[in-house]
């Protein structure tokens, strides 16, 4: 057969496209192959060693009527095809990419026309091998540059409408995703007890209007939250997350600096009512197509769109869930009031911009969510964290702000116990404000039950773990937030922290030295890293960088000059610690400075009569929760005071003003 005729199969290498059967064969083996990166297979061997423009594909493959982001389809598609065919972009054997322009099949090709049947295995859908018949004829080379005339059956072409239809319902159907993912890129094992590290990259905002970038953020924070309720993902948060949104480092980049090996892409096209959501997961070190996926829903069906999409991702990775995991999946699964969605992911958004205007839009959003929809959980649970923010930053009156907090948070488990925001922020109050440890171990706990890599669930229960004195412990479930959030300014400020507070200076000069590389203008870790040369009696060294803490504050912050004061008079430099003083005395006209800090340098410079005399102004913070006079019961520089009656007096004074308010 010359070149120019009619080729029903055609021939590379070890491959045969069979186009009777829009099958693709290597050695006799059937391939698994979708139709659009066949198509463009296609296309490519039609005119081998000629350019095939994206312009080209586009108008053969992604029709007017078809409502898709043509770029991020194309570049999977292409991916899919060059994971087949085992080809790479960097070096390819079949497939060149002319960047901007299109691709090119460059390896020999031949006719192979249909003739001598031969029986060789094939494999189905799910992996496992079947007999089928694979088809061998003599061949006929196609010189470079030569088009290939290749005949699509007509019976194809009336039936492949339907089929199109019949996929796009299957994608659709509950639990179709699970079974067409069992044979998963990396098939777990039973008892395979691995956790893979993946990250969900903001999603792109695809409706042509920056005002809905609140959904894509949403559908973001939405799916890192489902897919966290795998025991076998360790899921990066959505702070760290977040920080790529519009990126440009590469996905190998990003993929070293969050530690994963697997990151999820994708975009969200909201019109009206209607939602697509495009996913993809690649490998991050090879930058490589795994696998992609689109998902339509109407708005009223959002959470069963996220519930899917969490699901295949996760199914695609481990291989399978387990029936804790899919139950808690499918306890998601309701239909919502789609304004009623909508004004919770606005809240959600405006609370976390962290501005006294932006927390007014969060609480208004937020309300309106539960107006709307007075049986939706997640609304009460987003007021709830509005008001317990809003009442540690005084932004709200601490003793109405927390009681507002407990009751909504309370309404919201009424309605859904397996929230596990609702369970978190609710241990948070049982600690900090009713002083219940007991029962703020049993919400933290039970938020990590429902969501096991909950970032905030662990980073909450570490401060409970430090709270309580178990610092190694808290150490470690720290060690694991940071995991989570591996590029977050603070959790790596705070590990370092927690060093100090352990009594381990060396590990808190390490891990805080490292937070500087993320930030070396950040005033709380130069602080920090203070303590922990103050702790190996490197004075000079904790002088620096606590004089680098205070010069980097916006405005004076009166305990890191208590602190310096204190560590001046500690190392002998009277004169140094007496200016301070001066100065806190000053400031003290013009704003509140707690009497225990100027007690303490008094203390640290033997000035007992001084010390005790500025102790005796002292009184219960209003603040239980960060209150400078519950340093005087811990403190041991205050240690040389301690026998003294006056003192004695103080504490007893001092400690019911430390309890819980009576609420």
């Amino acid at each position: 057969m010359a070149a120019g005729g009619i080729a029903r199969q055609v021939k590379f290498g070890d491959f045969v496209a069979d186009f009777d059967s829009f099958e693709l064969r290597k050695h006799g083996i059937r391939l698994k192959l979708q139709h659009q990166p066949f198509q463009i297979l296609k296309l490519l061997l039609q005119r081998p060693g000629q350019l095939v423009t994206r312009e080209e594909l586009r108008m053969q493959l992604w029709t007017g009527s078809t409502f898709v982001d043509f770029d991020a389809g194309l570049n999977a598609a292409i991916r899919r095809l060059r994971d087949a065919l085992n080809d790479v972009a960097d070096e390819p054997r079949y497939v060149e990419t002319l960047p901007r322009l299109g691709y090119r099949f460059i390896a020999p090709v031949e006719i192979a026309a249909p003739s001598e049947p031969i029986a060789g295995p094939t494999t189905s859908g799910n992996g496992q091998a079947e007999q089928g018949v694979a088809l061998r004829g003599s061949a006929v080379s196609a010189e470079p540059g030569s088009v290939l005339a290749i005949e699509q059956p007509k019976a194809w072409r009336v039936l492949w409408p339907w089929r199109l239809v019949a996929a796009c319902l299957l994608v659709v159907a509950v639990g179709i995703v699970a079974i067409a993912l069992r044979s998963s890129v990396f098939a777990k094992r039973s008892g395979d007890s691995r956790v893979y590290s993946i990250a969900v990259l903001p999603l792109q905002n695809l409706s042509g209007d920056p005002s809905q970038d609140y959904f894509a953020d949403g559908m973001t924070d939405a799916l890192i939250t489902n897919l966290a309720q795998s025991k076998s993902l360790q899921v990066i948060s959505r702070p760290s997350s977040m920080r790529y949104k519009g990126t440009q480092r590469t996905l190998p980049e990003i993929g070293r600096e969050l530690s994963v090996t697997f990151i999820v892409v994708g975009s969200v096209i909201r019109t009206g009512n209607h939602v697509r959501v495009t996913a993809q997961l690649l490998d991050a070190a090879r930058d490589r197509h795994l696998w992609a996926e689109r998902y339509d829903r109407d708005l009223k069906d959002v959470l069963l769109l996220q519930s899917d999409v969490a699901s295949a991702v996760a199914l695609e990775v481990v291989g399978r869930l387990t029936p804790s995991e899919e139950s808690r999946l499918k306890a998601k699964v309701r239909q919502v009031n789609p304004l009623a969605y909508e004004a919770y992911l606005r809240g959600v958004y405006f609370l976390y911009k962290w501005s006294a205007e932006d927390f007014n839009k969060a609480k208004d959003s937020f309300q309106q969510a539960i107006d709307l929809d007075p049986n939706y959980a997640q609304g009460y649970a987003g007021l709830g964290e509005y008001y317990e923010v809003a009442a540690f930053m005084s932004y709200v009156p601490p003793r109405d702000g927390y009681l507002q907090a407990e009751n909504l948070l309370a309404k919201s488990l009424e309605i859904d116990s397996n929230s596990s925001l609702a369970h978190v922020l609710l241990g948070m109050i049982k600690l900090g404000v009713r002083c219940d440890r007991a029962a703020a171990e049993k919400e933290l706990n039970r938020a990590l039950e429902l969501n096991p890599s909950d970032m905030r669930a662990l980073d909450y229960r570490s401060y409970y773990l430090l709270e309580i004195g178990r610092t190694d412990e808290a150490i470690a479930e720290k060690q694991r937030v940071l995991k989570h959030d591996p590029v977050s300014l603070t959790t790596n400020s705070q590990l370092g922290l927690y060093f100090v507070l352990a009594g381990r200076p060396d590990e808190a000069i390490v891990q805080l030295a490292k937070t500087l590389e993320l930030d070396p203008n950040d005033a709380n870790t130069h602080f920090r890293l203070g303590m922990a040369y103050e702790m190996k009696a490197q004075y000079d060294r904790a002088a620096v960088e606590i004089q680098k803490a205070i010069s980097l504050d916006k405005k004076p912050f009166s305990p890191r000059l208590v602190h310096l004061g204190a560590l001046y008079a500690r190392w002998g430099k009277r004169h140094q610690a007496l200016e301070i003083l001066g100065e806190l005395r000053a400031m003290a006209k013009q704003r509140y400075v707690a009497p225990t800090g100027i007690a303490l340098i008094y203390a640290q410079l033997g000035e007992k009569e001084s010390a005790l005399a500025w102790l005796a102004k002292a009184k219960g913070d209003d603040k239980p929760m960060d209150g400078p006079s519950r340093l005087l019961l811990t403190d041991p520089r205050f240690d040389g005071l301690r026998s003294d009656p006056r003192f004695k007096a103080l504490e007893a004074r001092i400690k019911p003003d430390l309890a819980c308010p009576p609420f």
